[in-house]
């Protein structure tokens, strides 16, 4: 019982970061990238996103795979290693410029803008495509059982259980 919850709890708050991510990220857009506080946060706000993002999804793939719900497992541990890999290309390209990145390096400041950019479409089509794999992965998380167990017939009715 206790994986199928974690599970549960981990597609939400999964759901509920990217939600948060996207909606919190976007505004920064506004920025001209040109201030290293602004550069920083930016680069802070993508380094935590993903780190809570692999994070909250091997918590969820580990409690899928035990609770038997293969296709949701999967697709927690896509999310894991596309957070992995953004960090590691996104974030560590985010460093590379703000290292040399001044007010008057406009090369500099459209790079870091389109890294930010990368990030937030990626992002979003990775809640798009979670949102897919729910909806597929739908039998799995909802059990429904007719009862009593022994029915057959016009006089059953169906319990449906997300745990």
């Amino acid at each position: 019982m206790l994986p199928k919850i974690l599970s549960l709890i981990s597609i939400v708050l999964l759901l509920g970061w990217m939600i948060y991510f996207l909606a919190g990220c976007s505004p920064l857009l506004i920025l001209k990238h040109d201030d290293p506080t602004d550069s920083r946060l930016i680069r802070g706000f993508f380094d935590v996103h993903y780190l809570a993002l692999m994070g909250i999804a091997a918590v969820g793939s580990i409690s899928s795979a035990v609770s038997d719900r293969r296709l949701l497992a999967m697709a927690m541990v896509c999310i894991a290693l596309i957070g992995f890999t953004a960090r590691r290309m996104i974030v560590a390209r985010m460093d590379l410029l703000r290292g040399t990145m001044s007010a008057v390096d406009a090369p500099a400041i459209r790079k870091f803008r389109r890294l930010h950019i990368t990030g937030l479409v990626l992002s979003f089509f990775l809640l798009i495509g979670f949102f897919s794999v729910l909806g597929l992965a739908s039998a799995e998380i909802v059990s429904c059982v007719p009862t009593p167990p022994e029915c057959r017939g016009d006089g059953c009715r169906v319990v449906c259980s997300l745990l």
